[in-house]
């Protein structure tokens, strides 16, 4: 069972094809944001549709990766890129996660910049 504990929240910055699994959306990870998913850290992931979200993480012997379809609305997120227009990674707290799961927006959040050597990095 995935529970958030002190496990960190990221937001994926832009839209992502919810085709991708667990391999594609790792690469996404660790190319774009720079960021390692072995970890235990929790990536959010939503498509270019906003009534989809994936959800990836590392749980001590495995991957887990969780999809939610919202039968009516969209998830309300932020989004963030850099200023070459890669995605960046937008850290939420365990409280905004619960609000955009409701469906409250959340704005005015701290996007960090990218930590490893993806892309023109």
């Amino acid at each position: 069972m995935i529970t958030l504990g002190p496990r960190r929240l990221w937001l994926y910055g832009q839209p992502v094809d919810m085709r991708k699994g667990i391999d594609g959306l790792a690469t996404l990870v660790t190319t774009y944001l720079g960021r390692e998913v072995l970890t235990g850290d929790v990536f959010l992931f939503v498509g270019r549709d906003p009534s989809r979200l994936k959800l990836l993480c590392w749980d001590r012997d495995g991957f887990w990766l969780a999809t939610k379809r919202l039968s009516q609305g969209r998830f309300q997120v932020p989004r963030g890129s850099d200023s070459q227009g890669r995605p960046s990674a937008i850290e939420l707290t365990a409280s905004e996660w619960q609000l955009i799961l409701d469906g409250i927006v959340v704005r005015n959040r701290l996007v960090l910049p990218r930590l490893g050597r993806g892309p023109g990095g």
